[in-house]
């Protein structure tokens, strides 16, 4: 015979239940949801998917489980971290990879981004960026200037799909320019 006394309570759900979700999304503000749907432009670019279809599959595979939304995180970043995710498998899976554009000359500087012209280049350069984008880690605004680069998004397009206007672009650039430099001051590639 067991004790109940020895028996250890059961840890309160880390992750959002199934019938959260819908009202989770149904409470996001009319702005919110529009940068989703900016966010999801940008990042279904040679995915095969159509308008709103990535969006809808992130929210699917959460729903199903697939997915798990961690209570601790915040709803809209978890949804834009699952479409960046199905989106990267979805180009593995159709043979296509896209790279991190290069950036505008006054982005960052003329040597930091360089056209990698081998694999291995290709690879020190993407180690590179994940290394800038954790070190960006919150700050939402330059992570979507950095996702938009690397969609090819310039000028209005990028200022439309980040939702920003010109001048908190321009200092969300500042900002990756600032990281960039400190922790590559040669450049991306040595």
């Amino acid at each position: 015979m067991v004790d109940a006394t020895a028996i250890p309570e059961a840890p309160a759900r880390e992750y959002l239940r199934a019938n959260e979700i819908g009202p989770l999304f149904d409470g996001l503000s009319r702005d919110d949801k529009l940068k989703l749907y900016a966010v999801e432009a940008m990042l279904r670019r040679g995915t095969g998917f159509g308008k709103t279809e990535l969006l809808r599959e992130a929210i699917c595979r959460t729903l199903d489980g697939d997915r798990k939304c961690p209570r601790n995180v915040v709803f809209m970043a978890f949804l834009i971290m699952t479409m960046k995710s199905i989106a990267s498998h979805a180009r593995k899976e159709a043979g296509r990879t896209v790279a991190m554009a290069e950036c505008e000359p006054a982005s960052l500087n003329a040597t930091d981004v360089p056209t990698a012209q081998s694999p291995e280049d290709d690879l020190i350069i993407a180690s590179m960026l994940r290394e800038i984008y954790g070190r960006l880690k919150g700050d939402d605004e330059a992570t979507l200037v950095l996702m938009g680069w690397e969609d090819e998004l310039r000028g209005q397009d990028l200022r439309i799909a980040t939702g920003l206007d010109q001048s908190a672009l321009d200092y969300a650039i500042r900002r990756i320019r600032a990281c960039a430099r400190k922790l590559y001051p040669d450049g991306l590639i040595t």
